[in-house]
């Protein structure tokens, strides 16, 4: 467990030290922000009391949409938080330390355990900090969220962390290249701003974005964390059941979409997005396993020669 801990440590300083990599995981996001203060969140606000039947003042209607903005905002980390610190997995095997570590008395379920753990941990922080400075901004400047919806999102959160670390383990074992991890690391964030219908509603993106965004278990962790922190912005509203239920699968695409036009339930799809990221873990771990075989038989031939020598 010492191993574990102190390969943890490593990896999450050497990614807190970058300053590069930092700023690539958090761009996507940062695009975000900027471009709902420019010119999304007007187009949100557009006729919202019109549709909404409701009316409600300028403070009202930014505590909705700048709340759910934030549930985009810490998807999209999730994903780019967790795809930078696993370029760190990409890069050592490329310049072999994996196979410097193997030679010391780690072993390689070890070394795998402290990337992802570094990766959770690191994710997870920085993502629980955002989201912690974020309703201080909006509560200061709008409403407050109740202590029930903080917490119901947190523990989301974490889940999302879990599936995020599960799924691009699996990419950075495949893609096998540091350079080519920050390349999708660099993209990535605006697809699945897009897809998972973070940036527009799937109103104004049409059905065929819908049906590619149901693929992608990021889209359903985004439908989940809108319609907690939503249920309590409309219930503040006190806006009726049926009408808040129009605006959140209208207005902030928050309703369910299934898999692919077939109906399927929120938490039906949300328990498929769990069985997912597990077979991404397993399949991840056993190429990695595959991939540092060679890293354990060189530990075994140094040990064998150095105890050999000693006799």
């Amino acid at each position: 467990m010492k191993n574990v801990l102190a390969l943890t440590k490593r990896n999450c300083l050497l990614f807190l030290r970058s300053k590069a990599t930092v700023f690539s995981s958090l761009f996507s996001s940062l695009i975000l922000i900027v471009l709902y203060f420019l010119f999304i969140a007007k187009l949100y606000g557009q006729g919202f009391n019109e549709a909404a039947g409701l009316n409600l003042t300028s403070k009202q209607i930014n505590f909705a949409i700048y709340s759910q903005m934030i549930m985009g905002v810490i998807v999209i980390n999730s994903v780019s938080l967790t795809t930078g610190m696993l370029s760190f997995l990409a890069r050592d095997l490329e310049t072999r330390k994996t196979d410097a570590f193997l030679l010391t008395k780690t072993k390689s379920f070890e070394l795998v355990l402290s990337y992802l753990f570094s990766a959770i941990i690191v994710s997870f922080a920085i993502n629980f900090l955002t989201l912690v400075i974020s309703i201080i901004v909006i509560g200061a400047s709008t409403f407050w969220i109740g202590a029930g919806t903080f917490f119901a999102i947190v523990g989301v959160l974490m889940l999302t962390t879990l599936i995020s670390c599960a799924m691009m383990l699996l990419i950075t074992v495949l893609v096998k290249s540091s350079v080519a991890i920050g390349v999708i690391n660099g993209f990535m964030g605006t697809i699945l701003g897009f897809l998972c219908g973070i940036y527009m509603p799937y109103e104004n993106l049409g059905t065929a974005a819908k049906y590619i965004g149901s693929f992608l278990p990021f889209t359903h962790l985004t439908i989940w964390l809108k319609r907690i922190i939503l249920g309590d912005v409309f219930g503040q509203f006190g806006m009726p059941a049926n009408v808040a239920e129009t605006m959140k699968e209208v207005w902030f695409s928050a309703g369910n979409v299934g898999l692919c036009g077939l109906k399927i339930p929120l938490w039906g799809m949300i328990i498929l997005c769990i069985a997912v990221a597990l077979i991404c873990l397993i399949v991840a771990a056993l190429l990695i396993r595959r991939r540092l075989s060679s890293g354990d038989m060189k530990k075994k031939i140094f040990f064998r020669k150095n105890k050999s020598s000693k006799i």
